[in-house]
């Protein structure tokens, strides 16, 4: 049976073949064997116009990459032991009134939402820099033909009732429902 190694020893060598590689020096010593230099690394260049510091610039373009939901349905639990289907759908207003919107999807998905006095409306107004700003209540009169939306309702049957209303901005997170551990707008209680 052959003598194994101390697990000390075997984790100090790899620790050094972890350094080195780190260091460069793997690569100097690669280098001064073969003769060959090895590529030097092209400078990094912002593309013109940009004046955002480089770490903010890379979370912006992550965020912008992420895919954003359109329209989606799920089912929750209330307090009461009770179930409750939700939905939950990002587009462009295609009719509005005092008791009903019309949402329609990038993909082409469109529902019909009841609106009444406990559908809340915020509005959220975009900084000339294109920051988000507070968001702001408003009321379903606030709200156009055109404008993008997201909107978080509560389904019974074929009829569709919204919960809320959010204009402006249409990235983001959460649609503000307060029922998770998100960063939505609602008045949940988290545990």
């Amino acid at each position: 049976m052959a003598a194994r190694e101390p697990l000390g020893m075997r984790k100090a060598v790899l620790a050094g073949a972890v350094a080195l590689a780190l260091t460069g020096t793997g690569a100097a010593l690669a280098w001064s064997a073969t003769g060959t230099p090895p590529p030097s690394p092209s400078p990094s260049q912002s593309p013109p116009g940009r004046d955002t510091a480089p770490g903010q610039q890379d979370k912006q373009e992550r965020k912008a990459q992420r895919p954003q939901p359109l329209h989606g349905e799920g089912v929750v639990k209330n307090p009461d032991g009770t179930f409750q289907t939700v939905l939950e759908q990002r587009g462009t207003v295609e009719s509005v009134s005092d008791t009903a919107i019309t949402v329609k999807s990038e993909d082409g998905y469109s529902q019909t939402y009841t609106v009444n006095g406990d559908t809340k409306v915020l509005q959220v107004p975009t900084a000339d820099d294109g920051r988000r700003l507070r968001p702001t209540e408003g009321t379903i009169a606030d709200i156009a033909a055109g404008d993008t939306v997201r909107v978080a309702g509560a389904k019974d049957g074929d009829k569709a009732t919204a919960k809320r209303i959010v204009k402006g901005s249409g990235g983001g997170p959460g649609l503000g429902l307060g029922r998770g551990h998100g960063h939505g707008l609602g008045k949940g209680h988290n545990k």
